[in-house]
């Protein structure tokens, strides 16, 4: 391919200019011969098909007495018609016994066909073949299936025509490009031979950089202009090599004069960009602290959870098998143990990937991007699994929560994205809404209008400063770092809405009032988010 383009380089601009101009012309020839020809092609099959498609409406119709009598000759004579059209090489006519069981009942095949009905017509439609279009027509009466008829039509007529065309359209391109071969040779000479003259003339200029030689000028044409101001551009270069001159020597003096300062400089500056290092090195490191806390504070709630439903079911599991040792294991017991096992598992599961998707979440901070598996799934049953995850952390703090939300909204979504949001908006509630040892009310409000969700998170806590609400999605930004705040839960929650969900969020709290948040999304994505 190196090869190929330098060959391609070194070819002379006449030669260049009349290639360019046949590859050009040629490929725009082939490409519209062969749209020609696929367009015939395309066009001439689809009308076959409708005329085929409308000559087995036509003859079904016609057979719909002679099923209905079971009367052959009439079926055999209505099908030998169809000698009429030469392309109808076989016609099959199939009946229905009282077992619903398929026979052929007439056929009709032309004088060169050979091959024999099937036993069956198979499918209604139209279906192609090497050399031949067969089309399956079901014979009705009132609404009731009397049978099938199968018409096969030979494509040799449509390929010679094809074949016709393609000639024609082969011999055109040939004409059309021996034209467009004559035209570029004979108008290579008129565009290049300026540019050659221009060419020897900045080659000279380059080898004695004497700025006096001009080029001949043939027109006023691009061309023409462009030599103009190659002329201009040697008048402005002599002048500029002048006065470069001057100014060298200037430059050299003031060179030797400055000598001491830029050595005094160059140490300031050196000690400059050793400060600016440190300081994005104590930049890196605080947004490294920032990030560590906020992930060790995120998932330590589903970690903790998944932990103390493990706990749960190792004690249970214990209690079993010491009550299984000893001959004393009852089916009561068996059966507790079996729903705590399965609740504590689902809960184990719940959390291990909420703590999954938390980290994954943490990773994309830096781009605002998530990522999670798109499905179906029943909002309502949906988020109170997600409540039902959360429940440990809300009966330690003592506080309440309460769900409206419509049963039967599917939502073509993601809901891990959902179950994030929620979980932040809860765990945001507590930890700043909330003094230790107050019990609150949270309220989880979901409607469904006009193919959005809206959903609505209000707490009763204290609410947000004024001052506040501009930086709340802000990384990093949060009042509570030594009480259990990241700084990052909503804005993985703004992200989350915005970007993964496609929707829109919106905040209103006024301080002592409590906190609401009101989320909107697309019930159904369009496509899939990035």
């Amino acid at each position: 391919m190196i090869t190929r383009r330098r060959l391609f380089r070194d070819v002379p601009i006449r030669r260049k200019f009349a290639l360019l101009l046949m590859l050009s012309s040629g490929a725009g020839l082939v490409l519209s011969g062969g749209a020609l020809i696929g367009y015939a092609w395309f066009s001439a099959r689809e009308a076959a098909q409708g005329d085929l498609s409308t000559l087995a409406g036509i003859t079904a119709d016609s057979a719909t007495a002679a099923l209905a009598f079971n009367d052959e000759r009439t079926a055999s004579e209505m099908l030998s018609a169809l000698r009429a059209k030469p392309a109808i090489d076989q016609a099959c006519l199939y009946t229905l016994d009282g077992g619903g069981r398929v026979h052929l009942f007439a056929q009709y095949a032309s004088p060169g066909a050979n091959t024999p009905c099937p036993a069956l017509p198979g499918a209604a439609g139209v279906e192609q073949s090497v050399g031949f279009l067969s089309v399956v027509q079901p014979v009705e009466q009132h609404g009731d299936r009397l049978g099938w008829l199968r018409l096969r039509q030979n494509l040799e007529g449509l390929q010679a025509a094809l074949g016709t065309q393609i000639g024609i359209t082969v011999a055109i391109l040939g004409v059309s490009f021996l034209a467009s071969l004559s035209i570029a040779w004979a108008m290579q000479r008129a565009l290049v031979e300026p540019l050659l003259s221009l060419a020897r003339v900045a080659r000279r200029v380059a080898e004695t950089r004497d700025y006096r030689g001009r080029a001949v000028k043939a027109g006023d044409d691009e061309v023409g202009r462009l030599i103009d101001d190659f002329h201009l551009m040697l008048e402005q270069i002599a002048v500029r090599e002048g006065e470069l001159e001057t100014a060298r020597q200037a430059l050299e003096t003031e060179v030797q004069q400055k000598t001491h300062a830029n050595v005094e400089l160059e140490q300031a500056l050196a000690r400059l960009k050793d400060a600016q290092a440190q300081l994005v090195q104590n930049e890196r490191l605080a947004a490294l602290g920032s990030l560590v806390a906020g992930v060790a504070h995120e998932i330590n709630t589903p970690v903790g959870v998944g932990v103390t439903a493990a706990s749960t079911l190792a004690d249970r599991a214990a209690t079993l098998r010491k009550a299984y040792q000893q001959g004393a294991l009852t089916r009561s017991e068996l059966e507790a143990f079996i729903a705590v096992a399965d609740e504590s598992s689902q809960i184990i599961l719940r959390n291990l990937q909420r703590a999954a998707d938390l980290i994954h979440s943490f990773k994309q901070v830096a781009v605002d991007q998530t990522s999670g598996e798109r499905r179906r799934f029943d909002l309502k049953g949906y988020v109170e699994e997600v409540l039902l995850s959360l429940a440990p952390r809300l009966k330690k703090s003592g506080h309440t929560v309460e769900l409206s939300c419509p049963p039967g909204v599917m939502v073509d979504s993601y809901p891990g994205a959902l179950a994030q949001i929620l979980t932040n908006l809860v765990s945001n509630s507590l930890v700043h809404g909330y003094e230790a040892g107050q019990r609150g009310r949270l309220r989880i409000e979901i409607g469904h209008v006009r193919g959005q969700v809206v959903l609505r998170f209000a707490d009763d806590g204290c609410g947000i400063p004024r001052e506040n609400l501009a930086r709340i999605y802000d990384p990093f930004f949060t009042t509570r770092r030594g009480d259990g705040g990241s700084g990052l839960g909503l804005n993985i929650v703004h992200s989350l809405v915005t970007q993964m969900l496609g929707g829109a969020i919106e905040v209103r709290s006024e301080p002592g009032q409590g906190t609401e948040f009101q989320i909107r999304f697309p019930a159904h994505l369009r496509q899939a988010a990035a």
